[in-house]
């Protein structure tokens, strides 16, 4: 691999709806969400509110598990992520159920939007349209509008920071305001740090993307990085076109980290790469360590990153701007166009061909 290909213009030029464009206008987006999710009526008091349901799929969907997992132990009611076509059962009145779909025409989110509203359930959507945007507002949904034309992976600030202000002005959360600051400042920093015009030997996420060209990434994250690390995969998913996975401590501990055996045809090919925040556990610190001792000479290579910020959600962000840039250099590394996600695409098609409905299965 030519180190240098990261550096040069020309390389960019696959990139046919401008991802890198997206990435280098986080700030606005950040902005703006932040804006438009503080002036939207949302209709009830924060007293109303007794549980919490996040309903989202793909890049709409990880904005709900980086807020818990940011705000997962200060959490002020039981709340939920639910990437489903049905509602847990105890989805009620006084549940505050969040539709977040950034094209509105996600059809698990729109199954669970019909059972939320038939349960009168305190609804809020987040979108840019679709049947979500247009035919659930009629019906008295408020709705928080974000810009359309985006790949919805391309959308996660907006996703995201419109989530975080209404968790925070239904009191799910305690005000946000200082870890919004936080998160921007922290991506401000990304963007300079970052960028495709700092050259490869100063860039760490050009440095990660060409260690990771050729082999099967391993997002492995805990806490408040165990989401971070499912948005890792789900980037490297789509933007790269590559295999990878992800998984979090301290659950790995009690089965995956078996699998590893130095002997076997994975293990040359596997990168792992461990999402740390100085804040974790003491004992998830401790396992991580213990983690690398024992399997470290099985896998193709172990990177460990740490989390920088002031607070949790900045923390997160600084991770997941990383991860984004990553996934985006691995892409130009390897040749892809980081835009199109035909598979998607036919897997959309064919369900359509097939219709929609309950299976049914012979007695």
């Amino acid at each position: 691999m030519n180190a240098d290909v990261l550096d040069q213009a020309s390389s960019y030029e696959i990139d046919s709806v401008g991802m890198f464009g997206l990435i280098a206008n986080s700030l606005e987006m950040f902005d703006e969400s932040r804006a438009i999710a503080t002036s939207v009526d949302l209709k009830w008091p924060a007293e109303a509110v007794r549980n919490v349901a996040i309903c989202g799929l793909g890049g709409s969907g990880i904005a709900g598990d980086l807020a818990v997992g940011a705000w997962r132990e200060r959490l002020r009611h039981p709340t939920a992520v639910v990437r489903d076509y049905y509602l847990p059962g105890w989805v009620g009145e006084d549940t505050l159920v969040i539709l977040s779909s950034y094209s509105g025409e996600t059809e698990e989110t729109l199954t669970a939007t019909s059972q939320a509203t038939e349960r009168n359930a305190l609804c809020v959507a987040i979108t840019s349209g679709g049947k979500l945007g247009t035919f659930y507002r009629d019906l008295g949904v408020p709705v928080i509008d974000v810009p359309p034309g985006l790949p919805p992976r391309g959308a996660l600030l907006h996703m995201l920071i419109s989530l975080v202000v209404v968790l925070g002005r239904m009191g799910v959360i305690s005000s946000p305001e200082r870890e919004l600051d936080d998160a921007r400042e922290v991506i401000g920093s990304s963007l300079g740090a970052l960028g495709p015009e700092v050259p490869t030997t100063d860039n760490l996420a050009k440095q990660i993307a060409l260690s990771m060209v050729g082999m099967v990434p391993m997002i492995w994250g805990a806490e408040a990085t165990a989401g971070v690390a499912q948005r890792w995969k789900g980037q490297i998913n789509e933007n790269a076109q590559m295999a990878a996975t992800w998984s979090l401590l301290p659950e790995l501990n009690h089965n995956e980290i078996c699998g590893f055996d130095p002997t076997g045809p994975l293990s040359e090919l596997t990168q792992l790469v461990f999402l740390r925040d100085p804040h974790h556990h003491r004992q998830v610190i401790r396992r991580f360590d213990l983690t690398r001792e024992l399997i470290g000479d099985a896998v193709g290579g172990v990177m460990e990153l740490a989390a920088e910020g002031q607070t949790p959600f900045g923390r997160a962000m600084d991770l997941v701007m990383l991860g984004d840039y990553v996934s985006l250099y691995l892409a130009i590394a390897r040749g892809v166009d980081p835009g199109p996600v035909d598979m998607i695409g036919r897997l959309k098609t064919r369900l359509a061909e097939t219709g929609y409905g309950r299976a049914t299965y012979p007695s």
